[in-house]
């Protein structure tokens, strides 16, 4: 079973931690998935802040012996494993995969939030079965996160593609040919910049939930439409035009995603 998934980028401040939050919350909101949110940014976490959780005991106490089970909350229709962010025992990061493997069976989707260490994100990768690669339309953040896309491929760890993030001024930042042009790898997903997503982290609410027609919600809906296999929902828009296709590329890119999930169910 092939359910582990990871949210990767090589550089901090790219919305790895949103994304694979939304991701997850949508998954078992709209699609009635059942999902495990795991923190494994093991220096510098961030869904336990995210979502105001105690973090009593955390991902690091189940890497130096703690049964994981004891280490899960559950928090907006999803189980979230957060971890410490101060934590002053050695941990081994190799041991995640170890201890996932026991609960791929108990979940339809364990989905991983990253940390932006190149060494950290080694264990991270291993522990995966697929990854979504995280950037911003520039060139700088473009190219950091192909170095964690040269992790995966030493590693023989698929890459599903890439989730475009903060799309703010189209006119002055690489578009989706650019982006699948330089890294070879198809856009899935892209997902302009809102000034919503300020009271999401202010309420502690995801915007998938606080609100569900705003454009991110819509854009993450439709890329877990694709994970979970399940068909994509036509906007208004295309509504209105019964007799004219509207196919964006990362549209066509999460139909072969999906016809991916169909193959290997």
């Amino acid at each position: 079973m092939t359910n582990i998934l990871s949210f990767v980028s090589i550089k901090g401040g790219v919305g790895k931690t949103t994304l694979a939050l939304e991701t997850a919350v949508s998954l078992s909101k709209n699609f009635d998935k059942k999902v495990l949110l795991v923190d494994a940014n093991f220096s510098a976490p961030n869904i336990g802040l995210y979502l105001d959780l105690t973090n009593d005991l955390t991902l690091h106490d189940a890497l130096t012996g703690t049964l994981l089970h004891n280490t899960i909350y559950e928090a907006h229709g999803i189980d979230v494993v957060p971890a410490s962010l101060y934590y002053h025992k050695e941990i081994d990061p190799f041991k995640l995969k170890q201890l996932l493997e026991k609960y791929k069976t108990r979940y339809d989707f364990i989905i991983l939030d990253t940390s932006p260490n190149y060494e950290e994100l080694k264990p991270i990768i291993a522990a995966s079965d697929k990854i979504f690669l995280i950037t911003s339309p520039d060139y700088v953040t473009l190219q950091t996160t192909l170095k964690a896309a040269k992790i995966a491929k030493q590693q023989q760890t698929p890459i599903q593609g890439i989730i475009v993030n903060k799309i703010r001024s189209p006119k002055h930042e690489y578009n989706l040919k650019e982006i699948e042009d330089i890294s070879e790898i198809p856009v899935l997903a892209k997902i302009h910049d809102h000034k919503k997503m300020a009271k999401s982290l202010s309420t502690k609410t995801p915007i998938t939930i606080l609100d569900e027609t705003n454009t991110i919600s819509k854009e993450i809906e439709k890329l877990s439409s694709a994970i979970c296999g399940s068909p994509e929902k036509n906007g208004w828009f295309q509504k209105l035009l019964p007799f004219k296709k509207i196919l964006q590329k990362q549209k066509v890119n999460r139909e072969f995603l999906r016809q991916e999930f169909y193959r290997s169910s």
